[in-house]
């Protein structure tokens, strides 16, 4: 977003016709640039919590990933290899350095001389600098093998639709209301645990995100508003998915919903309302609770 496409910051990017208004960057080298910076920072700061905290305070320390899940557009041989690849450009970027300290075969092949490489160091540095990984899960995405072209908002060859819900609606769910991102698929959560279970050596999982939307509409009464069925019924069908990973073998360890409040969201800024308490902006924002966090609350304690 901030190296490739140049929509947030620090706004670097090569096409500004693109993504724009980028007046310096390079998409093709910068991104991979960042990321092998942050591995090596993570990786340190992990080093020293280990050596100067860890056994005093007894805490973790792990890292969080965008846990998007992708499925091929079509059964082809070239879709299905384009969402090898996709995965590979999405969670193992990180995680085979973390686990494996190396980057994918895949992005190697492709990203040739332009992605940086581990000294014997830094391998030993950043391989196995995580006590749980967290996943941050919302939405999956079809995958689809698109022959490169000039100029490109990708990174690979892969292309995650952004319209994939139109393609097969009963494979991945309905756009959910008030996000322009989140296309509903409980599933994928499943599928996305099951696949870091037998890829990455099963490591300890938080679910350091998940939830849902609605629109912040400002003329919707507040008992209406209040009246969140959706939020329970897609937490409980995550949920579900993920106590089906466990029964497979996923080491799952924690699970938290977001958020505990409406917020401020990113580009999208107060468009969606994803808290268990309602934000009224108009007075003084009181947080009123919402059903979902009264459910959510007998839930926990097992009501």
């Amino acid at each position: 977003m901030g190296y490739d496409l140049g929509v947030a910051a620090p706004g670097r990017c090569s096409f500004p016709f693109l993504a724009g208004p980028c007046t310096e960057g390079n998409s093709t080298t910068e991104p991979y640039i960042v990321t092998h910076n942050m591995l090596l920072a993570h990786a340190t700061a992990v080093k020293l919590y280990r050596r100067k905290f860890q056994k005093t305070q007894g805490g973790e320390i792990g890292i969080t990933l965008v846990g998007k899940y992708f499925e091929p557009y079509s059964e082809t041989r070239d879709d299905i290899a384009a969402t090898k690849r996709l995965m590979d450009f999405q969670v193992g970027w990180f995680m085979e350095p973390l686990v494996y300290g190396h980057y994918p075969k895949s992005m190697i092949r492709k990203v040739k001389n332009r992605l940086p490489k581990f000294t014997l160091k830094q391998k030993k540095l950043v391989q196995g600098s995580f006590d749980f990984i967290g996943i941050n899960y919302y939405t999956s995405r079809f995958a689809k093998s698109k022959p490169p072209s000039f100029p490109s908002r990708f990174t690979t060859d892969a292309l995650a639709t952004e319209e994939s819900h139109k393609i097969n609606g009963s494979l991945i769910g309905p756009k959910a209301k008030g996000s322009t991102f989140i296309f509903v698929y409980p599933e994928g959560l499943r599928k996305l645990l099951c696949f870091m279970k037998d890829k990455y050596q099963n490591p300890k999982i938080i679910i350091t995100e998940n939830g849902i939307t609605e629109v912040n509409d400002p003329n919707k009464p507040l008992e209406v508003a209040l009246n969140d069925p959706h939020r329970i019924i897609n937490t409980l069908r995550h949920l579900y998915k993920v106590h089906q990973a466990m029964q497979y073998g996923v080491n799952v360890k924690g699970y938290f919903y977001w958020s505990l409040f409406d917020d401020f969201e990113w580009g999208e800024g107060f468009l969606p309302r994803f808290g268990l308490y309602y934000i009224d902006y108009k007075s003084n924002l009181n947080r009123i609770p919402k059903e979902s966090a009264k459910w959510f609350n007998r839930f926990l304690n097992g009501h």
